[in-house]
């Protein structure tokens, strides 16, 4: 049977998941946002890139939100430390570190972007497509760390948030940049479909799997056997 969580959880653990959901959420809507900015810059560029900004520096007010949360709250006993330097925690540190340097890629794209962009182009645009890489460490932070994985409502939002995003690389991103570059965007897609299908395979295989919880790397004194 599933080794499960010994205590039951405060207040704190609850606004820890949801807060954590909602940021990866809020970051996905970034990433479509920022996605079709750049496939179509003279669409609405006022109100999507407005969007994609405020949306952004949302984004980071939930994520303090996430990581104060889990500090604060003593059932993973985690310091600041855990929340700073990756794979050091004792509560499933690999992937909470995942969570920790998608964060540190995430605030490399926005504080080279915000308030101005004091960089040049060429070096601005491949520091703000770390939130590539961000997203997708976010998302299996979320499925590695996270005690709701096998939640039906946490799988619906987290399959339709790769699924969005996806769709929207391949049909905006790829297709506007196709004529240009066939082989580079070809890459581009390829890269993007294998990503998803390791994402696909290995949660198959790993977090929505039975005994996820002690494999994952949560402390002995945390679990229960039956």
């Amino acid at each position: 049977m599933l080794a499960s969580v010994s205590q039951a959880p405060n207040p704190l653990w609850f606004l820890d998941r949801s807060a954590g959901e909602v940021t990866l959420l809020l970051l996905t809507v970034v990433v479509i946002f920022g996605i079709v900015r750049a496939a179509l810059p003279t669409t609405s560029p006022f109100l999507v890139e407005g969007a994609h900004i405020n949306l952004a520096l949302l984004t980071i007010a939930f994520a303090g939100l996430h990581v104060l949360a889990a500090l604060l709250d003593p059932f993973a006993h985690l310091g600041p430390i855990d929340t700073l330097v990756p794979f050091v925690s004792a509560y499933r540190g690999t992937w909470l570190g995942l969570g920790v340097i998608s964060g540190y890629l995430y605030a490399v794209a926005v504080l080279s972007s915000w308030p101005a962009r004091r960089l040049g182009r060429p070096v601005w645009l491949w520091l703000h497509r770390t939130n590539y890489a961000a997203w997708v460490l976010a998302m299996v932070h979320s499925f590695g760390t996270g005690s709701d994985v096998r939640n039906n409502v946490f799988l619906l939002l987290s399959v339709a948030a790769v699924a969005v995003v996806l769709a929207v690389f391949l049909g905006v991103r790829v297709a506007e940049g196709w004529s240009r570059l066939p082989p580079l965007w070809a890459g581009a897609a390829l890269v993007a479909i294998v990503t998803v299908l390791a994402l696909a395979v290995w949660a198959a295989n790993g977090p929505l799997q039975a005994g996820w919880a002690r494999s994952a790397g949560t402390p002995p004194d945390l679990l229960r056997s039956p």
